[in-house]
C-alpha cells in the first residue's frame, strides 16, 4: 500500500532536527506502508492518483497558513498527522477548524504510531470503496414498484453526491433477452441450482428452467449496459410470464453482481454499498413482524444469495404460488441490519443483532429469520427508512458509522 506523506513545517523549524526527532515515527510508517513523502513546492504537480492514500504531515506549528494557501492542491478528504512533538497538534487544530468553516471533510491522526498506522489503512479501506461505489452503474429495470411510495430516489442528487451512475431500462430489454436465451444452458443451471438443494418443494422442473431463463437474460442485459448491479420490477415478470426472478437475483448476487428486488434503488445501494466496505453479501427483506417485548425482529423475503446461506430449499414464490422462491437456512449468530435512503440517498440506519433462529411460517416470504435487535423498535415504528432492509452477517455497525460519518 502506498501512501503520499506531504510534509507541512513552518520556515523557523529546521528540516534536519525535526526529521531526526520523527525519526521513529517515519521508521514505523515506512515499517506497514510504502511511503513518497511530497514537499509542498511539488504539489503543484503532484499525481495523487497514483498513491492509495494522502497524509498530511503537521511536524510543526506554525504551519497552519501554508496548508491553507495549498488546500486546493490536496485531495479530500484532508487527513492530518499531528504527532505530540514540536506544537504540531494545536496546528493541526487550527487547521481543523479552518478545513470545517470551509466546509472540506477533514480528520486528525493522532496517538501511537500503532493507533495511527491502523486508522490509516481502515482509510485506504475506505477510499478504495468509496471510489467502487464512484464507479457503479446500477441498473434500474422496469422502474420502481408503484407501492414503494416511500423509497423514491432523485437520480440526478444522488449521482451528485455518491457519482454512481443510474441507467433505467425497460423491462422490454430482458423480454428481448430471454428470446436469445440458449435452452440447453438453462436446463443445466436448473439442474445444478437443484442438485445443490436439500430439496424442492412447491414448484417444478419446468419453472426452474424458466427461472434460469431469467438469469440468462438478466446477464445478457447487464453486458449489453455495463451494469455492476441492478434491480428488477420482478413482480411484472410473474405477470406476464409467469415465472420470478428470484433464481436470477440469488445467482447473480453469488457472483458479487448485487442484484434486488421490486425495483427498489435504496435497497440495492445499501446491498452495494455493504458489499463493497465489508466484502459481505446481504438479505434484503421485509419486516415482518416486531416483538417490542422481547425486542425481536421477523424478517423475510422470497430470494437470498444461496452462498449467504447453510442451505436452501426450492420452493414457490410466496405471493402468487408462481415460479421459484428460496427458502434460505442461515446460521444462528450476530448479524448488521442496514439500509441507505432518501432522495440523494443520504439517510442511513445501522444497528448490531442476532438471529436467533430460522423459521417456516405459511404466511411470511419463503427466507424467514428471526433477528434480536434491542432497541430498534423506536426506529422501525417511527423512522423508519421505507420497508425493505438488509441483514449482513458479523458486526460491522462501527465500520459503517465511520465512513458513513465522512459523508
Amino acid at each position: 500500500m502506498k501512501i503520499a506523506l506531504v510534509s507541512i513545517k513552518s520556515a523557523v523549524h529546521s528540516e534536519a532536527r525535526l526529521n531526526q526527532t520523527l525519526a521513529a515515527k517515519y521508521q514505523q510508517l515506512e515499517d506497514e506502508f510504502e511511503v513518497e513523502e511530497v514537499t509542498v513546492a511539488e504539489l503543484p504537480e503532484y499525481n495523487f492518483s497514483q498513491v492509495d492514500l494522502t497524509i498530511n504531515f503537521i511536524k510543526s506549528g506554525g504551519s497552519e497558513q501554508i496548508l491553507a494557501d495549498n488546500l486546493a492542491y490536496l485531495p479530500s478528504p484532508v487527513y492530518l498527522l499531528a504527532t505530540e512533538l514540536h506544537n504540531s497538534l494545536p496546528a493541526a487544530l487550527e487547521i481543523l477548524s479552518f478545513l470545517n468553516s470551509e466546509g472540506v471533510p477533514a480528520k486528525i491522526l493522532h496517538g501511537s504510531m500503532p493507533k495511527v498506522i491502523k486508522e490509516i489503512k481502515q482509510l485506504a479501506e475506505y477510499k478504495r470503496a468509496r471510489e467502487k461505489i464512484a464507479n457503479d452503474r446500477i441498473g434500474i429495470i422496469g422502474q420502481p414498484s408503484d407501492w414503494l411510495i416511500g423509497s423514491q430516489v432523485d437520480y440526478e442528487h444522488a449521482t451528485h453526491h455518491w457519482g454512481t451512475e443510474f441507467i433505467e431500462i425497460e423491462l422490454t430489454e430482458v423480454y428481448q433477452a430471454l428470446e436469445k436465451v440458449e435452452l440447453n444452458k438453462a436446463e443445466q443451471i436448473a439442474v445444478n441450482f437443484k442438485e445443490q438443494a436439500v430439496k424442492q418443494l412447491d414448484s417444478s422442473s419446468e419453472d426452474l428452467i424458466a427461472a434460469a431463463k431469467i438469469y440468462l437474460a438478466l446477464k445478457i442485459v447487464i453486458k449489453n449496459n455495463q451494469l455492476t448491479a441492478l434491480t428488477v420490477r420482478c413482480f411484472d415478470l410473474v405477470e406476464k410470464i409467469k415465472t420470478t426472478g428470484c433464481l436470477a437475483l440469488s445467482l447473480l448476487n453469488n457472483e458479487g453482481i448485487m442484484a434486488g428486488c421490486e425495483g427498489d434503488v435504496p435497497a440495492l445501494f445499501s446491498m452495494l454499498f455493504a458489499y463493497h466496505l465489508t466484502g459481505e453479501l446481504s438479505f434484503m427483506a421485509n419486516p415482518a413482524a416486531i416483538d417490542s417485548e422481547k425486542a425481536e425482529i421477523l424478517f423475510a423475503h422470497c430470494t437470498i444469495a444461496t452462498d449467504l446461506s447453510q442451505e436452501y430449499i426450492i420452493r414457490d414464490h410466496f405471493e402468487t404460488g408462481l415460479g421459484i422462491g428460496i427458502q434460505g437456512i442461515l446460521a444462528e449468530g450476530p448479524v448488521t441490519v442496514f439500509k441507505i435512503g432518501g432522495a440523494g440517498l443520504e439517510q442511513y440506519f445501522v444497528a448490531e443483532g442476532m438471529i436467533l433462529a430460522n423459521q417456516d411460517s405459511a404466511n411470511a416470504c419463503r427466507t424467514q429469520l428471526k433477528v434480536s435487535l434491542p432497541q430498534s423498535e423506536e426506529y422501525f415504528l417511527n423512522e423508519a427508512i421505507g420497508n425493505h432492509h438488509l441483514i449482513i452477517p458479523g458486526h460491522h455497525a462501527a465500520k459503517i458509522n465511520e465512513f458513513l460519518g465522512q459523508e
